[in-house]
């Protein structure tokens, strides 16, 4: 099939606008010809994209193939065809979707636990001297400037060695997932980001011996000198990584490997997994998982089932809770057939580690978002918008506390005020996840006028297969229409009937359809058998537990929760004293009855489950069937937006937090922040009025945050 077939096909359309966006090759004004009132079907909407994309074509399958690796494998299968071995998408299989569908881990965790490790592992490459051995290895945040690594990846130097000079070279990359092997210093790696170290770079550190991994008896002289070679170095990064944002515009941080309890590792069980994320060979960041076998004679190795290779040392090892249990550091018996491979015990150098790292610092990975623009483009500030910034936080979670947590008001009397901006801010806050997102515009997708059509837009936007969700459970039928007995009079009965058509029956179908979307059962057989399949065609045995995953007679069901929540947004609505002349969503009738039984129908205690996942958005003005958040949060976040109360303070926020996300904007002192911070509101005054006034402001803050970043490197 070609790409756009299978775009029509098996992509849903949520899926495919998400990554067209995200990944931001097409310029706005393509994208909205696209999605955006262009008439065009679905099927249109396919070829004209990967005709838009030409020779990009290859990384817009292998985005669609990230989202949905996990949940749909034929289809991931189809995509893959569409990236392998192409020119400009160097793309190595790091298994982590493969892993992702074996049935004995949690399948969410797991997910949620492989996306926040893997910005976490970091690839090591160094060289003694200029004519000496290029040496590779695997290394691991444990603080906001801490690697940990094995003793042995850099054994060619000893503290206090200039490793800036004689051609000495140690080199720290994170995010290396796509490219080829690593065979020397100073690659060219296409996602990576190389961090170097301090001048005092070597914090802590044992020795490391040879040889290890020895199987049988041990006397007593082999057994303490393994003992004591806990083979484990501690570096210091010139750059805290661990507290700056993933995302140059701010949100999540990169975050660091949290150290277990010592009993952790000391309870490790036989055939419990272990997990491993490594650079093996050099190559981008892969991951593989195998069994517990044992601790060896000394206790301070454990070994397992879990491939590796030379590069794959100093890799975290962690256990079916995702808890750190090891660190990887060789093979267990003959070079020609290995028994096994090893790792510290993590209990044995913990303490070492803990006296140099800080618990406290790691409690809030996420920074305020200054910017919507993704890292290679310019600047759009975010200036204000507090309100939104910390309900998106708080709406990011499965587990809502209150309807404060679920629905989003922007309220303006005044055009020009940024209530559309909200759904940029929630795209770049959103932005490489697979959140669901439907959005309803007057110049986009439009508000479907019966309810029935709204309830299938939104099935298709949340990615939930419409057609599967007929055959499986249909939508509650429409009650006859009431029969009119004269003028304001009705049949008794079918008024009530309407009524709880759209209060109850319709919300309790869309909510019983969401749950069984998230909480589908799939076959894990299914992947084991793949699994199996690409191990022989490598020629390598299969693990015998996932040959006899693969060959259960019976199916072998198990969950994959695609996404917890997902967002509806709702634009353009505009009150009787709104004062713009622009476009307004038609937002009355049987749609809004709807839509109030949807978000507040309900108690927050006995509303279904699925509808508890959506985050409403309104836009524009709040809506009459709920109210402002009070001290009892029983109502919306509510964020009265006035383009005239931008100002001098709100460009000072906007320092503050770029402050705070680039640790620290050390050369704008407070003096000079105000007045810059004149400079820029003084500007938009004067070249403006009250309808552009604050995207003036908006453009002077872009340009001048775009000159402070080259000024601090970034």
């Amino acid at each position: 099939m070609n790409l756009a077939e299978i775009i029509f096909e098996k992509i849903p359309p949520a899926t495919l606008e998400r990554v067209v966006f995200d990944q931001g090759i097409l310029d706005p004004r393509q994208r909205t010809e696209l999605f955006k009132a262009s008439g065009l079907s679905y099927r249109e909407i396919a070829l004209k994209t990967v005709e838009l994309y030409r020779d990009q074509a290859a990384r817009l399958a292998l985005s669609l193939y990230e989202q949905i690796y996990d949940t749909d494998w034929e289809t991931a299968r189809d995509l893959y065809e569409h990236f392998e071995r192409r020119a400009d998408v160097q793309y190595i299989n790091h298994q982590a979707s493969l892993v992702g569908r074996l049935p004995t881990l949690p399948i969410e965790e797991l997910n949620e636990f492989l996306r926040t490790v893997k910005r976490q592992v970091c690839f090591i490459v160094s060289r003694e001297g200029n004519h000496g051995l290029i040496a590779r290895g695997t290394g691991f945040l444990v603080g906001p400037d801490l690697v940990l690594t094995c003793r042995h990846v850099l054994k060619s130097f000893n503290a206090g060695c200039d490793i800036l000079t004689n051609g000495n070279r140690i080199e720290i990359y994170f995010d290396f997932f796509y490219g080829g092997p690593v065979e020397d210093i100073g690659p060219s790696l296409p996602s990576g980001r190389m961090v170097g170290l301090r001048r005092d770079w070597l914090v802590e550190s044992r020795d490391w011996t040879s040889p290890d991994g020895l199987e049988g008896q041990l006397d007593s002289a082999e057994a303490e000198r393994i003992s004591k070679a806990l083979d484990f170095v501690l570096i210091r990064l010139d750059a805290p990584v661990g507290l700056q944002p993933l995302d140059r515009g701010g949100g999540r941080r990169r975050g660091w490997v949290a150290l277990a309890e010592d009993t952790v590792p000391q309870n490790l069980r036989d055939q419990d997994w272990i997990i491993i994320p490594q650079h093996p060979n050099g190559f981008p960041q892969r991951i593989d998982l195998g069994r517990f076998k044992a601790v060896d004679q000394t206790g301070t190795r454990i070994r397992y089932r879990v491939n590796a290779a030379p590069g794959s040392s100093g890799a975290p090892c962690f256990n079916h809770n995702f808890a750190l249990v090891g660190v990887h550091n060789a093979y267990v018996g003959p070079p020609e057939k290995p028994l096994a491979n090893q790792a510290i015990r993590f209990d044995h150098i913990a303490a070492l580690v803990r006296q140099y790292t800080s618990a406290d610092v790691n409690r809030d990975l996420h920074t305020s978002r200054w910017s919507i623009s993704r890292a290679n483009e310019r600047p759009r500030v975010v200036l204000g918008r507090d309100k939104l910034l910390a309900w998106l936080r708080a709406s990011a979670t499965g587990k809502p506390r209150n309807l404060a947590d679920r629905v989003y008001v922007a309220q303006s009397f005044v055009p020009g005020a940024g209530c559309s901006f909200s759904l940029d801010v929630l795209h770049a806050e959103i932005r490489d996840t697979k959140t669901p997102r439907s959005i309803y515009t007057p110049g986009g997708q439009q508000l479907p006028s019966t309810p029935e059509d709204f309830l299938l837009s939104l099935i298709r936007e949340l990615g939930i297969d419409a057609e599967q969700v007929e055959r499986d459970a249909k939508m509650p039928i429409r009650p006859n229409a009431p029969r009119s007995l004269g003028p304001g009079v009705f049949e008794v009965g079918e008024v009530d009937k309407l009524e709880r058509w759209l209060s109850d029956e319709l919300p309790n179908w869309l909510g019983g359809v969401i749950t069984k979307h998230v909480e589908k059962e799939i076959d894990a057989r299914v992947a084991a058998r793949e699994l199996v399949k690409a191990y022989m065609q490598q020629r390598i045995e299969p693990p015998e537990d996932l040959q006899t995953q693969a060959d259960a007679p019976e199916p072998i069901l198990v969950r994959p929760n695609s996404w917890e929540f997902a967002y509806v947004a709702i634009d353009g609505l505009r009150g009787t004293d709104y004062s713009g002349r622009g476009e307004r969503n038609n937002f009355d009738g049987e749609v809004r009855s709807l839509i109030a039984a949807l978000v507040k129908g309900k108690s927050e205690q006995s509303m279904h489950p699925g509808l508890r996942r959506l985050r409403w958005m309104f836009l524009g003005y709040l809506p009459d069937f709920i109210s402002a958040a009070s001290s009892d949060t029983n109502g919306a976040t509510l964020e009265i937006l006035d383009p005239a109360a931008i100002g001098v303070d709100q460009v000072l926020g906007l320092f503050e937090r770029m402050s705070q996300t680039h640790l620290p904007m050390q050369d704008v002192q407070p003096f000079m922040a105000r007045v810059l911070a004149l400079t820029i509101v003084d500007t938009a005054e004067t070249t403006s009025g009250q309808e552009t006034r604050l995207l003036h402001l908006q453009r002077e803050a872009s340009t001048l945050s775009a000159r402070l970043l080259v000024e601090m490197g970034k």
